[in-house]
């Protein structure tokens, strides 16, 4: 009976490692063990930063139109909210582009932003909150956990939130657990304040002042 070997299999298997270790410094390049070893690092190296890059490309895309939105007056999620309220599909990656390249073609995104955010303001809202109570979500700063939060201490409108000294906003915040204590609640009466009288056109050019409640 014909001894039968797998050498021509095991060659091609070889010379696919070696062909992608190609290039490689010293032996990592020539000898199949070595070879091997580099590739497959190379290879989770890849793996990792093929993800990495997305993430790097991302950050670098908002800190460009966080840049150009401040230079025309508005803040990055308030022109996000009003790009979305507009329908307008184009994403960060070109947006960022017309920002770097497109002074004037911005401008005009952050006018239709604008003009979208207003007309979003001034819609009525189909809300959640029971009769009687405002949706203090609208306070730039405040997010979902916070109005709960709020709410268990019987501040549940724009009236009772002016009212409401920092000081005890603050505590606040203090008792609720350490995930709250980076939150400032400064301007957070003074929001309430104007969005108590229906001041919408103040509470708006405050709000552009602000990030996640604190004046910028």
């Amino acid at each position: 009976m014909p001894r039968v070997t797998n050498a021509p299999a095991s060659r091609r298997r070889r010379k696919r490692v070696l062909e992608k270790a190609k290039g490689y410094f010293g032996s990592k390049s020539k000898l199949y063990r070595y070879a091997t070893e580099a590739v497959n690092h190379a290879q989770q190296y890849s793996y990792r930063d093929r993800r990495a890059k997305k993430r790097t490309w991302r950050a670098l895309w908002i800190t460009r139109l966080n840049i150009a939105c401040r230079e025309n007056g508005i803040t990055y999620s308030r022109f996000m909210e009003g790009i979305a309220a507009a329908g307008i599909t184009l994403d960060r990656k070109v947006m960022s582009d017309i920002a770097a390249q497109d002074a004037a073609g911005f401008k005009t995104l952050v006018d239709q932003s604008r003009a979208a955010l207003a007309e979003k303001n001034a819609a009525p809202k189909a809300s959640s909150t029971p009769e009687g109570v405002d949706d203090l979500v609208r306070i730039e700063g405040i997010g979902p956990k916070i109005n709960e939060l709020l709410r268990a201490e019987k501040i549940t409108t724009f009236a009772q939130l002016a009212a409401a000294s920092v000081e005890r906003l603050k505590e606040i915040l203090r008792v609720a657990g350490p995930r709250f204590k980076t939150w400032d609640p400064t301007t957070w009466p003074e929001q309430a304040a104007l969005a108590a009288k229906g001041d919408w056109a103040a509470f708006d050019q405050l709000t552009r002042e602000l990030k996640g409640g604190r004046r910028v």
